[in-house]
């Protein structure tokens, strides 16, 4: 009799312990997992296609002194990137108006023992196209930084460049009446010879070339973008290397 009334008294008195000590308190709180940063616009396995306004100056390399060699143009651009999408290729093409050489000139020829006269040539343009086949690099820099949808790439390659008719043509064939100063005497002279276009000159007719440049590209979205890039071109041959600078660059991202 009395071991039941002591387990009554103890079954009791448990009761009321686990009454007075509240809920049951979890041993560890569950922290939830911070969001994932913002995806980077510029992906793996991407197709770009691209248009670009272009400059061309030969001016540096070419000791003009009578105005500047530029040329303007544009063109198009395609460009993969690899699965690792720090890294991709390109086929780029491009077409330009090339003038040069300031103004029209005028040279005076001297027949001796006759009136000089004058020949008029220069300021002229010829058409040039270009293409090439770049590696490229790049460095999305909202990897690091999210929502800083821009992009420093560098790139390297080879391609050529394709001269058209320079304008003023490769050879002149032209008569003149000339006149003996002391005797008045006059006579009719063919001269034949070659017209020089300075720029047609140190580039020929085609050129196989190189090149190492730069650019940025911002992305709008992750498939619309702008860029600019800079490089310098190196044609085989002596003394005409020169800078071309691709803006206003829209592109767009598959």
């Amino acid at each position: 009799m009395k071991r039941a009334i002591v387990l009554a008294i103890v079954a009791t008195v448990s009761q009321a312990m686990i009454a007075f000590a509240g809920p049951e308190v979890p041993s560890k709180a569950v922290i939830a997992p911070p969001p994932p940063p913002p995806a980077s616009y510029f992906r793996p396995d991407e197709f770009d296609i691209g248009a670009f306004a272009s400059w061309m100056d030969f001016t540096a390399t070419h000791n003009v002194t009578n105005g500047s060699i530029l040329g303007w143009g544009g063109g198009l651009d395609f460009t993969f990137w690899f699965p690792w999408k720090y890294a991709g290729v390109r086929f780029q093409g491009a077409g330009f108006d090339i003038s040069g050489h300031g103004n029209q000139r005028t040279e005076t020829v001297v027949v001796p023992g006759f009136r000089p006269v004058t020949v008029t040539g220069g300021g002229g343009s010829f058409p040039i196209g270009e293409i090439n086949a770049d590696a490229l690099l790049r460095l999305p820099l909202d990897d690091f930084w999210p929502n800083v949808h821009l992009a420093p790439y560098v790139f390297g390659g080879f391609g050529g460049l394709f001269a058209g008719n320079p304008g003023e043509g490769h050879s002149v064939n032209e008569t003149f009446t000339v006149t003996n100063n002391a005797t008045g005497e006059t006579h009719v002279v063919t001269f034949t010879g070659r017209r020089i276009n300075g720029l047609r000159n140190a580039i020929g007719t085609d050129r196989v070339l190189g090149r190492i440049g730069g650019g940025l590209e911002y992305r709008f979205t992750p498939h619309i973008g702008i860029f600019t890039e800079a490089a310098y071109v190196i044609p085989n041959g002596a003394s005409n290397n020169f800078v071309q600078w691709n803006f206003i660059g829209l592109r767009y991202a598959f």
